[in-house]
């Protein structure tokens, strides 16, 4: 059981230098909790996607769909009171706070690549990919 972030979700359906590692991931421990903000924060990715003509709308929608249609049992709210306590103590995004929220409620890792969250939240935040050198 974990706590995907929305890069993690968007790299095991679009290609990219972390997509095997997401994958592995995946196929190590399929229970992804993600808090509901994944679904907006995806919708940008794709559109951004398709804003730069690397993705088509039509294939957007289909993506997007079989997201909406793995996750939705896992999505879950965090506490108002936890996201707020984490902005308010370690100067975080809201959004960012419901996934380090979530995975403390939780008690599993939040996976992620965001430099600030594993920074700040060794006790919880992992990274999924490591960047070869050389």
């Amino acid at each position: 059981m974990i706590v995907a972030d929305s890069n993690l979700i968007a790299s095991c359906v679009l290609e990219s230098t972390a997509t095997e590692s997401a994958r592995n991931l995946l196929s190590a421990d399929s229970e992804w909790y993600v808090p509901r903000l994944w679904r907006y924060e995806v919708t940008n990715i794709l559109a951004t996607m398709i804003k730069a003509k690397r993705l088509s709308a039509e294939l957007a929608t289909s993506v997007f769909a079989a997201l909406v249609e793995s996750l939705k049992a896992y999505e879950r709210e965090p506490m108002p009171d936890d996201v707020f306590s984490l902005v308010s103590e370690h100067g975080i995004t809201g959004y960012d706070a419901q996934f380090v929220a979530l995975a403390r409620e939780l008690h599993c890792p939040l996976y992620t690549q965001d430099k600030e969250l594993l920074d700040k939240f060794p006790d919880c935040a992992k990274p999924y990919y490591r960047v070869r050198k050389g």
